[in-house]
């Protein structure tokens, strides 16, 4: 009785939980693994700390929800407020001078100069 309402509040109560359903479900639940050791070696390789993956292990969707729209997005909503007579130049320059403060100053690829305007 205790175990159908507790399944009942799992599903919603709209849901009326049959007896031999709530067992299957209990079962299932509880051999997830048939082995306990194997089971508990997957739970802790799932716990383990992994390092963060480099900037190359990215997919491009992360990596450019990571370091390029940050800096885009606000520059375009810039842009479309300051409307200039040149938009890429202006915002070019307004995200070369953002991402330098973002970035302490490490924006520009080793070895290049930015050109000052």
């Amino acid at each position: 009785s205790q175990l159908r309402l507790k399944i009942a509040l799992l599903l919603g109560k709209k849901h009326r939980v049959v007896p031999a359903r709530a067992l299957a479900f209990q079962q299932m639940a509880s051999q997830a693994y048939a082995d306990p050791a194997q089971g508990a070696a997957a739970e802790r390789l799932a716990e383990e700390q992994r390092p963060a993956p480099s900037v190359q292990d990215l997919t491009l969707r992360q990596y450019l929800d990571t370091h390029v729209v940050p800096n885009l997005l606000p520059g375009l909503n810039a842009v479309a407020e300051a409307r200039p007579e040149n938009p890429v130049e202006w915002l070019a320059h307004y995200l070369l001078k953002n991402s330098q403060a973002a970035a302490g100053g490490a924006a520009t690829p080793a070895g290049e100069e930015v050109a000052q305007s």
